[in-house]
């Protein structure tokens, strides 16, 4: 069971009445806050995990069943960076049932405000044109503050048990004398 902490903007589309005390989190990814982003015709929900920022993005119609085809792209998501396929149906099973409640941490909806701008600007510069995609292409990105998390991606490993990711390996430089430079 885990909290799915929603802004006022998405209580209202799923038309869901949200928990005045959600139960605690039984999760490795804790509480989950998400928001619904328009971007020109697309609507999306992102999610984000409160102590990781890890992020999942899921197309938001049809509203009722978001919290359901959250879970399902949070396996997906988890299988993205590493985690196990039994690991991974462990945590989504863990968060069964997604509690919905009220958005109450602004760190957390800075993430996600500027998660929502990553968003925009991938699906207009077409450096992505799915939802998958945009979860994907979020797993890789750095957030500053709180500091102490950097890459979600890793501290949703480290939270596994396992090593950050090899960023060599995903994406080697190119040195000189490198026969790609020519």
């Amino acid at each position: 069971m885990a909290a799915f902490r929603c802004t006022a903007k998405l209580l209202k589309a799923m038309k869901a009445t949200p928990e005045t005390r959600p139960h605690p989190s039984h999760n490795r990814l804790g509480e989950w806050t998400a928001n619904l982003v328009r971007v020109s015709r697309i609507q999306l929900v992102i999610a984000v995990s409160e102590p990781t920022r890890f992020a999942v993005v899921i197309d938001a119609a049809p509203y009722a069943a978001v919290r359901e085809r959250f879970q399902h792209a949070l396996f997906h998501a988890l299988l993205h960076i590493g985690i196990p396929a039994d690991a991974a149906a462990s945590e989504v099973e863990a968060t069964y049932p997604l509690e919905p409640a009220v958005s109450n941490c602004r760190s957390v909806l800075g993430t996600l405000n500027r998660f929502a701008d990553e968003v925009a600007s991938a699906l207009y510069h077409g450096q992505a044109c799915s939802a998958a995609e945009l979860t994907r292409q979020l797993s890789g990105t750095i957030v500053l503050k709180p500091a102490h998390i950097v890459f979600p991606a890793d501290r949703v490993r480290e939270a596994f048990g396992l090593a950050p990711i090899d960023r060599r390996k995903m994406f080697p430089m190119l040195l000189p004398g490198d026969s790609r430079l020519h």
